[in-house]
């Protein structure tokens, strides 16, 4: 028989002192897995596009329309989700979102169009937009404050490893079976992982506390977090369901700190999204074999996962800022070794992608970690999900760029070694986060947020 203890304080505080439990195991792992099938999707056009333009006859640039399509559905449906989230709970626009790109990829292998295949990929960002910040922040809500940045990071390697498969099977699975065989697979995955997620993942419990006021649950959760019954002698506030949770990240008190991190995220969006859809591309207009120009690209996504790993693991450290704007800066260095190893092997290209996706991809989660620290429970789902997607705004600025150098002959080479301009002010904007702030200090209280 269990004893009921009663709980002093707010609800994190067994959250953040206690040992990671099952549950908390169960919901990192699920939302690991759903990063991981975005991944998979996310970069699935980028790796076929070759396989694609060729089977289709298609000029040079054809398909950045294809791009574009699916990061303008990342954009819009993150701007959504979030505020939904943040209305009606993280779990059920997960479960949503996964269905969506799931479907959308199963058509997107029936497609014998350019048109067909612009508006599946949109179909499929719409899925893929809502489902990234429902996951991170459902896994913040979960972590303990003295490892959630390295937890968010560990999950989001998913998604870097996701691309990085892509990579891998890309070239075995199209000689085989051709390129509408990826999407089948991009689409059997997810649909398969559902039951799962409908069977095991729980809904958020920074929601069920602070938004729905739920004590019983919140009781249920936490007695499954520290292995013992606990009754919750009371609750923070309950907020408002009227209230506008993005009138929150607007207000004065956010509202800085909101611009420099669209900014910033921006800046990076633009070098991921260009480097992810373009980079086989670009090394196969070089004369580079297609196979090696595509696990160039699963270099880039692995090194990624390796990034975030770091990347999170020195920010539990040594604080946010001074590890992003350092990312960035080397960022910016590697987009300049393009132009020395082009021309230098395979070996070469693959360690210049693996270093740039250290510093590009993985520099990218520390945004991640800032926006689930600096906003309130309330509106933490739309402050991740609207800094995604106006940051998508930078992808599809570089992916539009990048289509139209290639249009006119602009020497690839020449184009990845302009990231470097995107990669400093991303490290100039995180540099701009005043030193005051909570989320920059490094320390353990300073996550908690909420």
């Amino acid at each position: 028989m269990t004893s009921q203890h009663e709980v002093g304080g707010s609800y994190r505080t067994l959250v953040d002192g206690s040992p990671l439990s099952t549950l908390q195991w169960a919901v990192f792992i699920l939302c690991f897995l759903i990063m991981f099938l975005d991944g998979l999707d996310t970069v699935l056009i980028g790796f076929l596009a070759p396989y694609i333009g060729a089977e289709w006859q298609l000029a040079k640039g054809a398909l950045t329309p294809a791009f574009t399509a699916g990061v303008a559905g990342l954009m819009i449906a993150g701007c959504g989700a979030g505020i939904l989230a943040d209305r009606v709970g993280r779990r059920p626009l997960l479960l949503g979102a996964v269905a969506v790109f799931g479907l959308a990829n199963l058509a997107t292998a029936y497609c014998a169009s350019l048109e067909a295949l612009v508006a599946w990929r949109f179909v499929t960002g719409l899925g893929l937009g809502a489902a990234m910040p429902c996951a991170v922040t459902l896994v913040s809500e979960y972590a303990p404050a003295r490892r959630r940045a390295l937890v968010i990071t560990s999950m989001y390697c998913g998604y870097t490893l996701g691309g990085a498969a892509v990579g891998w099977l890309t070239p075995i699975v199209t000689q085989q079976h051709g390129w509408r065989a990826m999407f089948v697979i991009g689409a059997v995955l997810p649909l398969a992982l559902l039951p799962w997620l409908f069977w095991r993942l729980p809904e958020s419990i920074g929601f069920l506390a602070e938004r729905r006021g739920d004590r019983g649950a919140v009781a249920a959760l936490l007695s499954r977090i520290v292995g013992r019954q606990v009754e919750v002698p009371a609750l923070p506030e309950r907020q408002a369901a009227a209230v506008n949770p993005l009138s929150i990240i607007l207000s004065a008190a956010y509202r800085r700190k909101t611009a420099l991190l669209w900014l910033a995220n921006g800046a990076g969006l633009l070098m991921t999204f260009t480097l992810i859809n373009w980079l086989p591309s670009f090394l196969t207009f070089k004369g580079v074999p297609a196979p090696t120009a595509s696990l160039s690209g699963a270099s880039l996504q692995a090194g990624g996962a390796i990034g975030a790993l770091l990347i999170g693991w020195l920010m539990d450290r040594f604080g946010s800022r001074a590890v992003v704007v350092a990312t960035y800066l080397g960022a910016a260095l590697v987009s300049l070794l393009w132009i020395a190893v082009v021309d230098r092997g395979s070996a070469a290209l693959l360690l210049t992608g693996f270093l740039a996706g250290v510093l590009v991809m993985g520099g990218q989660t520390g945004f991640q970690v800032l926006a689930t620290s600096v906003y309130p429970v309330a509106a933490r789902a739309t402050g991740l999900s609207w800094m995604q997607s106006v940051g998508r705004l930078g992808g599809i600025l570089g992916i539009q760029l990048a289509g139209i150098g290639v249009a006119s002959d602009v020497d690839p080479v020449t184009l990845l070694q302009a990231l470097a301009m995107p990669a400093l002010l991303a490290a100039v904007a995180a540099a701009s986060l005043h030193a005051g702030s909570r989320l920059l200090r490094g320390d353990a209280t300073a996550a908690k947020g909420g």
